[in-house]
Order: structure tokens, then C-alpha cells, then sequence
């Protein structure tokens, strides 16, 4: 099993490079298609008001807007170029900005997106297209730290496990990449130390399905409260200098998420490594 189609966020920060040559390392590493995806939030500006401007400023306004997409484009290629890609593509996708991104990542094995900065006054929009993506597109996503520096990734994988849907579609998304890792830590977090033999069972069966598609894992078993669970995943992650984070989204209702202050949430916020999530 491998990746054949990848496609990654574009839009007009700088943080982008750094996202665009991950998923390009990881195109190349996987012999995979590569789609760059550029989408921005476009200013709402009411039709009757824009009808208003004098017709210099509506130009001046649209050609800001394709030299933006032409500058994405060249930085886009430019990556590609360096990393010796050629199935490349380019999109500009019109519409509905966070239609546009689950559409294009449904057609695709993984998305490359990026972590919301808190200093980026488009971080909302980000969050917003970060959360419809993981939520609406029925694929995984990679999410890409927004410190990245661009570095390769996969070597030392930490899986964080939960028998749950969301869990096993992560792990499962996550299949090419764990296949090629140097070492696999399955981690299991509880809330007591007594284990409930659902739960050995479980644990079990997850090694065995990776020992079946030989991968030769490590299995952990952690005990923390609920909302302690997210820092102390990224402390084991840091212990064993895991390179990437696989884990479930939202196993809960995303609105349970928002108000208990969930791992998901958690981990977007302070992830210190890309994390491979799916819904």
C-alpha cells in the first residue's frame, strides 16, 4: 500500500514553504502526485459595495489577488523543482473556500495542511478550514506545525491508540508512512491502572493488525486524567524523538471537544511535531 495522490494547502504566508516541502518529501518518498491547492479567505465584500468602487480600485484589488496566486504558484513549482517532482499540479479553486478544500482533499490519499499560527490574522479561517477538511472529507490529514522548518518526517512514529472509528481510520491513513518508519510506538492512555479485558483484547488485536502488515511495533500503556492526556502524548512524543503523531479526531462530539478542552484540541494547539489525524 502506498500514497498516489497528495495534495497540500497553499496560500500567501510564508509558513506554506516549509508545508510544501514536507508533502513534497513525502511525494517523492512515496512516488506519489502532488497537488498544490491554493486557498485564501477572499474579503467579504457585500456585491452593492464592491458595484461602488471606482473601477481602478476593483482592478488594482483583483490583480493584487492574481499576483498573490501567481507568487504561490512559482514558490509552489520552485519546491517541486528542488525536489524532483514532475506529477505536479497546480490548483486555484473557485467558490466556496472551505468547500473547495474538502472536495479536493476527498479525491486525494492525504492532505497536507497546516497548524493555525496565533499570531496570523488569518488564523481563524485556518481553524475553520483545518476542522472542515478533518471533518467533512472522509480522508486523513496531515497537519503541519506551523515552527516547521520543513524537515522530513516518519522516522520514529508515535501512534496514540483508543479503540475507537476515528483511531483506527488514523491508523489506517497513517499505513504507507508506518510501513517505512524505523520505530513504531503504539500508545494507549487510560484513566486508572486497573485494565478491563475489552481493553487487553483491543490492544492486542491493533499489534497483531501491524504485525500482519509487518510493522514491528512497541507497545506503551500510560495512565493519565482526561485532561492530561494531550500533554502526556507530546512528552512521550518528546521522549522518543518521534518525528509524527497519529491519532483519532474528535472521538467525541467536536462541541464535548470545545468545552472539556479535548486532546484533539490540545494537540492542534501545541503540537511540536506534524500529526497525522483522521475523523
Amino acid at each position: 500500500m502506498s500514497y498516489r495522490s497528495l495534495i497540500v494547502h497553499l496560500d500567501d504566508d510564508a509558513r506554506s514553504e516549509p508545508r510544501t516541502a514536507v508533502a513534497a518529501c513525502l511525494a517523492r518518498t512515496c512516488d506519489a502526485d502532488l497537488a498544490g491547492v491554493y486557498i485564501v479567505k477572499n474579503p467579504d465584500i457585500p456585491p452593492g459595495v464592491l458595484a461602488m468602487l471606482p473601477a481602478d480600485t476593483a482592478a488594482r484589488r483583483l490583480e493584487e489577488r492574481l499576483k498573490a496566486q501567481r507568487d504561490a504558484e512559482v514558490r509552489f513549482r520552485r519546491i517541486a523543482t528542488e525536489s524532483r517532482l514532475t506529477a505536479i499540479e497546480f490548483r486555484a479553486p473557485a467558490g466556496d473556500e472551505l468547500d473547495a478544500a474538502v472536495l479536493h482533499a476527498r479525491y486525494a490519499d492525504l492532505a497536507i495542511l497546516g497548524q493555525p499560527a496565533p499570531d496570523d490574522d488569518q488564523a481563524d479561517f485556518e481553524r475553520d478550514l483545518l476542522h472542515a477538511v478533518l471533518m467533512r472529507s472522509g480522508r486523513p490529514s496531515l497537519i503541519v506545525p506551523f515552527v516547521s522548518q520543513g524537515q522530513p518526517l516518519g522516522e520514529r512514529v508515535l501512534v496514540a491508540w483508543k479503540d475507537t472509528r476515528e483511531a483506527a481510520l488514523a491508523l489506517a491513513g497513517a499505513l504507507p508512512l508506518l510501513q517505512h518508519a524505523r520505530s513504531v510506538v503504539v500508545t494507549t492512555v487510560g484513566h486508572k491502572p486497573d485494565i478491563e479485558p475489552e481493553d487487553k483484547i483491543a490492544e492486542s488485536r491493533v499489534m497483531s493488525w501491524l504485525e500482519r502488515h509487518r510493522i514491528a511495533a512497541k507497545f506503551q500503556r500510560e495512565v493519565a486524567e482526561d485532561i492530561d492526556a494531550g500533554n502526556l502524548l507530546l512528552s512521550r512524543a518528546a521522549d522518543i524523538a518521534a518525528d509524527m503523531i497519529v491519532m483519532g479526531a474528535y472521538s467525541r462530539p467536536r462541541v464535548a471537544e470545545l468545552v472539556l478542552g479535548g486532546v484533539t484540541r490540545l494537540m492542534l494547539s501545541s503540537m511540536t511535531v506534524p500529526v497525522l489525524m483522521a475523523h
